[in-house]
């Protein structure tokens, strides 16, 4: 285990509400808007890996951005407000989030653990990963790179397999490629808060709950 390393056990729910208000103010602070700064744990001084998720408040919870960081280079605390603000204003698939709609917007914390190599045969793979648990990591070489999180193939109702192929091809490679030796295949778990409106309630999610539903 990495010294100073953010353990998911650490985070309650009191913990996850500030992450989530961390983000909120750092995309706020970016747009000049007012907002008081946010009184943390100091566990939260402790290094972190975290994804941020932005979700349109509409009938479809469409995406409005995601951006993260799978290496703990910094505190937890600065990795979620870093990547609030990518996923407001640097997420290449999206214009720049407006003041107009900040405050419509739903925000999503996923801390992630430490990414792990899967070591198994290449034909046994999907059997090694557990959907509502692994998010996964495929790449080849220092060029192709994708990354989906638990949650994903949750929300899409996918098999192992297709989750497999599916961050194949978001690392820009064949949907079978994770069959090739020289593909690394990787997971990881998270913890994942999320408002359940905008500015409203923040709950854990668990993952369990949707599975079969």
């Amino acid at each position: 285990m990495e010294e100073n390393l953010i353990s998911l056990e650490d985070l309650t729910p009191e913990v996850g509400e500030q992450l989530i208000k961390l983000a909120r103010y750092a995309i706020r602070r970016s747009l000049g808007l007012p907002g008081k700064q946010i009184q943390t744990s100091p566990i939260l001084e402790r290094k972190g890996m975290a994804f941020v998720t932005l979700e349109k408040n509409d009938i479809y919870k469409s995406l409005r951005g995601c951006i993260g960081y799978v290496e703990a280079i910094a505190s937890l605390k600065d990795i979620v407000m870093r990547a609030a603000e990518s996923a407001a204003f640097s997420d290449p698939r999206f214009p720049p989030v407006s003041k107009e709609e900040v405050d419509d917007l739903i925000i999503e914390v996923t801390v992630l653990t430490k990414p792990v190599k899967i070591n198994c045969e290449r034909s046994e793979l999907p059997k090694q990963i557990k959907i509502g648990v692994d998010g996964l990591i495929v790449q080849k070489g220092i060029t192709f790179s994708g990354l989906l999180l638990p949650q994903v193939p949750v929300e899409y109702n996918w098999d192992a397999e297709t989750f497999l192929a599916e961050t194949c091809i978001k690392a820009s490679l064949e949907p079978d490629c994770w069959l090739d030796d020289s593909v690394v295949i990787k997971r990881f778990s998270g913890r994942i808060f999320k408002e359940k409106s905008p500015n409203g309630e923040v709950e854990q999610v668990n993952l369990n709950n949707f599975i079969n539903n």
